[in-house]
């Protein structure tokens, strides 16, 4: 993973290939980290102590995907607390446990990082919102409902002019269908609304930090804007399809990414998505 500072104390850690990125912030009483995968976040550790001597206090995923909430362990010794949303929580207790151990006896070499490793669950799990005040800075976490998974967590903080998005934003990246443990959830039309949501705020932020794929530093709102026009684009592809008479299959084979979104990685990545786009479109209509 490659660290880079996004603000004063605020460290994006982004992964080579597209995989889930993490954050961190480092204040006088202690650091706090946002997402971590069993498998990087070890890395993520490395570099908090590159920085500082400090211990771990927060830490807090945004959603229990495995590549976002199965790396606690490697903090173990700084005994932070775990920060989720209550959904998270029943995730983590039911399939995301049972994932974790199936993964664990894998002789996989991609499971190698579960080998010996146990899952964290997280100590608290809060509705709708909640505001910490840690090291002169406040973190106002937000359950913002169900978009890329069952309870997308972000987290804003206005003295950096930073809010975490967690896999709500994924940047030059097709978007991954948000699953845990083979379960998938995303939901596109509740994604958009949410993305809306935070649009309509009209917070002071100059970066928001993505899930996937590169940080924009000070870019602010257009990152969300151009994720929710992804959807709406892609949508409405799919929709033309279905009203020529097309099958899914027909449009797993046929689909032509529109040539805004060409350069975006991942093309693997599309297969989930237009089966979802296209349950939602025939349920719905929209």
């Amino acid at each position: 993973m490659t660290m880079k500072q996004i603000a004063d104390n605020v460290h994006f850690m982004e992964h080579p290939t597209g995989s889930s990125n993490a954050t961190f912030v480092i204040t006088n009483d202690g650091a706090l980290v946002f997402d971590f995968d069993i498998r990087t976040a070890d890395q993520t550790l490395a570099a908090i102590r590159k920085l500082t001597d400090k211990k771990i206090k927060y830490i807090i995923s945004s959603h229990s995907a495995g590549d976002h909430a199965t790396g606690a362990w490697h903090f173990r010794e700084d005994k932070p607390i775990y920060i989720a949303s209550k959904n998270q929580v029943q995730d983590q207790q039911m399939q995301q446990a049972q994932e974790f151990e199936e993964r664990k006896k894998s002789d996989a070499p991609s499971y190698a990082a579960y080998r010996g490793k146990e899952l964290v669950r997280p100590d608290i799990g809060f509705d709708h919102n909640m505001t910490i005040y840690f090291g002169g800075l406040t973190f106002q976490i937000i359950a913002e409902g169900k978009g890329h998974s069952t309870g997308d967590v972000t987290v804003y903080i206005p003295q950096k002019r930073v809010m975490l998005m967690g896999d709500l934003l994924d940047t030059e990246i097709h978007p991954g269908q948000g699953e845990s443990a083979g379960v998938f959830y995303s939901n596109v039309n509740g994604w958009i609304k949410i993305l809306d949501n935070i649009i309509a705020r009209n917070l002071p932020v100059d970066t928001y930090v993505p899930g996937h794929g590169p940080v924009h530093i000070g870019r602010g709102v257009k990152d969300l804007e151009e994720q929710r026009r992804y959807f709406v684009v892609m949508r409405d592809e799919v929709a033309k399809m279905i009203r020529d008479g097309k099958s899914l299959e027909q449009i797993e084979k046929e689909f032509k990414v529109p040539q805004e979104f060409a350069h975006y990685k991942g093309p693997e990545r599309l297969k989930n998505f237009y089966k979802l786009f296209y349950n939602q479109l025939m349920e719905t209509g929209y």
